[in-house]
């Protein structure tokens, strides 16, 4: 049985668990691929204009992790993953990635290519999006000189949505589209076994 940990259950994963959910069914996987969603968020009001976030009015003031468990029947863990809990990581296979911090990321990372998990890490901001396949294919010193090198932008955390899109009731839906591109199109190819194009991309629309 396939072990898939689903990090994060905001703007990207909550989106995430629906289309693997449907992957999942559509592809007759039920009984070989086992999912836990990892998350220590509530939902908020803010998560819930123009649907962006893959809630309802009565999921506010619930568990993120929780509410998307229970809809798809998944498991959960109500936890942000960090360094002294990363043991809870040690029998999955897969990790399906999306946070809003470097430092999250960078852990995972580490984690996965010490540990020979495959780590697809999708992220959205605004109209940007980008996906990173963690394979193996590359070593640690890539990634740090590529996207972690910057002290300004570890220590930055971000959003799926931009502060003056909320408030101008802008909402973009990057965030929808690398969460179906991810499954769909990339996670889909990986449960395959076969090979992408491409282990790294951005975009912006």
């Amino acid at each position: 049985m396939k072990k898939i940990a689903v990090i994060g259950a905001g703007g990207i994963n909550s989106w995430v668990a629906k289309h693997l959910f449907d992957v999942i069914k559509l592809f007759d996987k039920e009984e070989l691929i086992y999912v836990r969603i990892f998350d220590n968020d509530e939902v908020e009001e803010k998560n819930l204009l123009r649907v962006n976030q893959n809630f309802d009015v009565p999921d506010l003031m619930k568990q993120k992790a929780e509410v998307l468990s229970k809809k798809y029947k998944f498991d959960f863990t109500n936890t942000f993953i960090n360094e002294e809990n990363l043991n809870l990581l040690s029998n999955f296979d897969d990790i399906i990635l999306g946070v809003d911090n470097n430092k999250t990321r960078r852990l995972l990372y580490d984690y996965s290519l010490k540990n020979n998990k495959y780590l697809i890490d999708l992220r959205a901001q605004g109209t940007q999006m980008a996906f990173v396949i963690v394979d193996g294919t590359r070593d640690m010193e890539y990634y740090d000189n590529k996207y972690f090198a910057n002290k300004e932008i570890m220590e930055r955390k971000g959003s799926c949505q931009l502060t003056h899109d909320i408030e101008n009731d802008n909402i973009q839906n990057a965030n929808k589209i690398i969460a179906f591109w991810g499954i769909y199109g990339l996670y889909l190819k990986h449960l395959r076994k076969e090979e992408l194009a491409i282990k790294e991309y951005k975009i912006v629309y």
